[in-house]
């Protein structure tokens, strides 16, 4: 009986084992949505695929389409740390010093991002109707680019629509939509769209 009992308990803390770690990309993820105040509602016809490490652009979680050559992956970027810092400056700060606002960052750090991932390309930006990006995303600001990818990035993929999305206070976000070729992008793209939003 303690045999069986011992082969039943490290079966079971092997369960438990492979169950946190194929749930942890998708917990800290989570993690990152409660401190940026976001929604996400995984797309339909998609399941989860591993994050890739490089250079270029960290990302905390991805999705793939089943019967497609089609990946959406998703960067969340809190300001909560950067606010409080920021803060905490300005009570002490000194003539001449000099610190930016992490509220005033977003179209910059696009720009950064854009030209990281597509190996120092800076295609046209087009932002958002701010009408629209709130009703939409209930963000404060918007933009989006279409890309070619470095490998590093792109790894086997060739074309990158870029999501950035702004909210005062709470975050900076970013959405890649990578496939490698252009057919059928646009539908593909449209039916993952609204995956994440802040509340």
């Amino acid at each position: 009986m303690t045999y069986t009992f011992n082969v039943l308990l490290i079966g079971f803390l092997f369960s438990f084992q492979t169950a946190f770690t194929q749930n942890s990309p998708f917990r800290a993820f989570s993690q990152l949505l409660t401190r940026a105040n976001m929604i996400f509602q995984k797309p339909g016809g998609v399941q989860e695929t591993p994050t890739i490490a490089n250079r270029q652009m960290n990302y905390e979680y991805a999705v793939k389409y089943t019967h497609k050559n089609f990946e959406v992956r998703y960067a969340i970027r809190p300001l909560d740390y950067l606010l409080e810092d920021y803060t905490a400056w300005q009570k002490k700060k000194k003539p001449g010093d000099i610190m930016l606002d992490p509220n005033t960052l977003y179209s910059s750090l696009l720009q950064v991002t854009i030209l990281n991932i597509s190996g120092g390309q800076l295609p046209d930006i087009a932002q958002f109707d701010s009408v629209a990006v709130r009703q939409e995303f209930n963000a404060d600001w918007g933009a989006t680019a279409f890309v070619e990818v470095g490998k590093e990035f792109g790894q086997s993929y060739k074309y990158c629509m870029v999501v950035a999305l702004h909210k005062e206070n709470y975050a900076d976000a970013y959405i890649f939509y990578l496939s490698d070729t252009k057919e059928g992008f646009a539908e593909l793209m449209d039916a993952a769209f609204y995956s994440l939003r802040f509340k």
